[in-house]
């Protein structure tokens, strides 16, 4: 039987084993390789909702495939696939080329099955979007999981698709409608990671890379957990903030999962896998009551996993006791963005001072976990190069309070990149942010991504920093960061030496790729010259800023699945 839709996660640049590309440190700080090969997790919710509603359904990581077999024929791969829709996520702007592209090697493949696209940035450019010819409908919003069982029953029956909610489409003769966003559930209880599901679906299709979430999976898996959907914070560079999801995604407030029902989506994953549990949301938005129950009804499962939560704003120290008690072994991390008080004002998430901040990580140190991530970025609203460079300081500062806890103390510093969120407070009203937005369209995003460098990516400039400066502010910022970790004890000398290496030689490429993109010479001449630093701009765009294992907590080397647990699930 075949599928009623197949899920397709592209990579953010179709022909990226081809192209020469610098992709930079844009994803030193996530799981994921540079062509983000990470699908969204709405893939595997959206798979066991529809399955449950008795619709066949398919996860294909293309990106993984493309990634891991160098001799991958992507077109003959497509080619057998069979589905009544062909699903494609562009949820952040990262993939509009990728996604797009491959969309149009399908739809030439598959010229009579409908493409549906979906994600918070189809939902933003739903209207271009729909424009594009391999493009036929547009699934909006946050919640789609029952407006898309609705779709794919219609497409089953050939029925109307006009009463269908949150969907833009169109028709043979290339008439456009839009429904506009009216599924959007108060409260987060009609679905949920499945990831029994996800294991049976490795068997179902004998497709086991098709299914992993990213590449490094099988020696990685973490796994996550969601606390809510939708924006708790205005983080003004965010896509995903309040304000973001209020004026665009037909959200008003945050939609919490119970926080039973997220205890018991953790004991769920742990059954499965011997890896770490990221918590996804801070619990602290819910409520001290929410944390509570939360904490009372995890400590019930006897989690020996790795449980890691995300901290928007820095815990009291009876919180951190409190996870203590509910949990053998867990970490935490904090975005703290920038030790500037000013820039973290204006960035929007928190208040909070930077002694407190330094409480907030002795506290949880002492409290027994087993470490503390802490994040920084670079290029946000109001940052100098000067404030950049105080982050190392702020860094050391953190450090000096934690005497024999430094070592478990791990602080990374990331670029913006490559895209202020479209839906952003930043995006739309950049003026008040000190921002020149310098790409609006989808379009625009799509050609920017194939540039020769990340820094020709950014769809920003600061009033502050141009892209420039921002680029060498952000390598110096590391390099003096990897120094300060080494001193503190955090890293060894072999990754110190490692990282610094890297840094100087990602920078002195930089400068050659100006050099070539500046000249006068002309496109054919300019590409052959980028042929050239292939090698090195593959080398200098992984664990350039840090070293990507830094980002990687604790799992069993020798047994990383439950095997228990899967059985049980297979026969299920």
């Amino acid at each position: 039987m075949k599928p009623d839709i197949v899920f397709i996660h592209s990579p953010s640049i179709f022909d990226f084993r081809k192209r020469p590309i610098m992709f930079g440190p844009v994803s030193d700080v996530v799981p994921s390789t540079p062509v983000f090969e990470m699908y969204p997790i709405g893939f595997a919710i959206l798979s066991a909702y529809l399955e449950k509603r008795g619709f066949r359904t398919r996860i294909v990581n293309l990106a993984v495939h493309m990634l891991n077999d160098p001799t991958f024929d992507v077109e003959a791969y497509l080619r057998q696939l069979d589905a009544r829709v062909f699903g494609f996520d562009l949820h952040w702007l990262p993939h509009a080329q990728g996604a797009l592209e491959v969309a149009a090697l399908v739809k030439r493949l598959h010229p009579d099955t409908p493409i549906l696209f979906g994600g918070l940035s189809s939902t933003y450019y739903a209207a271009e979007l729909i424009q594009y010819p391999q493009v036929d409908m547009v699934m909006k919003g946050d919640s789609t999981e029952e407006p898309l069982a609705q779709l794919l029953a219609a497409v089953r029956s050939n029925g109307s698709l006009h009463d269908i909610p949150n969907l833009t489409w169109k028709d043979r003769d290339g008439t456009i409608y839009c429904q506009p966003i009216t599924y959007v559930p108060e409260r987060w209880t009609h679905s949920r990671i499945d990831y029994g599901f996800m294991i049976k679906s490795v068997l179902k299709n004998r497709d086991l890379r098709g299914n992993l979430p990213f590449r490094d999976f099988m020696r990685y898996p973490i796994v996550a957990a969601f606390a809510c959907r939708g924006g708790v914070k205005d983080c003004s560079i965010c896509g995903g903030s309040r304000f973001a999801y209020k004026t665009f995604f037909g959200r008003p407030r945050a939609a919490f999962r119970e926080p039973e029902t997220l205890a018991f989506d953790i004991a769920d994953a742990a059954s499965y896998f011997t890896g770490p549990i990221f918590v996804v949301g801070d619990v602290q938005a819910g409520g001290e009551d929410y944390a509570d129950r939360f904490l009372q009804a995890l400590a019930k499962y006897r989690i020996r996993n790795m449980v890691c939560l995300e901290f928007w704003t820095p815990p009291s120290r009876e919180l951190f006791q409190k996870i203590s008690k509910a949990l053998p072994n867990w970490s935490f991390e904090i975005s703290c963005e920038s030790q500037d008080d000013m820039v973290r004002r204006k960035f929007g998430k928190a208040i909070y001072t930077n002694e407190g901040f330094r409480q907030a990580i002795v506290d949880g140190l002492a409290a027994g976990a087993q470490r503390a991530d802490v994040y920084f970025l670079t290029g946000i609203p109001y940052q100098t190069r000067e404030s950049i460079l105080e982050i190392p300081d702020f860094v050391e500062y953190l450090y000096s309070g934690l005497n024999g806890n430094r070592s478990k103390l791990v602080c990374f510093a990331a670029p913006l990149a490559p895209f202020v969120d479209p839906g952003s407070l930043a995006f739309e009203k950049p003026e008040l942010y000190g921002y020149r937005i310098v790409r609006r369209t989808l379009e625009d995003h799509r050609q920017a991504i194939v540039e020769p460098s990340w820094k020709y990516w950014l769809n920003y400039e600061s009033e502050h920093l141009s892209r420039d400066d921002l680029a060498d502010a952000t390598y110096e910022c590391a390099y003096r960061l990897n120094a300060v970790k080494y001193r503190a004890g955090a890293i060894g000398e072999a990754e110190y030496n490692r990282v610094a290496r890297n840094i100087q030689k990602a920078r002195e490429l930089m400068e050659r790729i100006d050099d070539v993109y500046h000249s006068s010479l002309s496109p054919v001449e300019k590409e052959a010259r980028y042929f050239e630093l292939k090698e090195d701009m593959r080398r200098y765009s992984m664990s350039t800023v840090c070293e990507k294992r830094e980002l990687e907590w604790n799992v069993s080397q020798l047994r990383k699945f439950r095997l228990r647990g899967i059985l049980k699930a297979l026969i299920s």
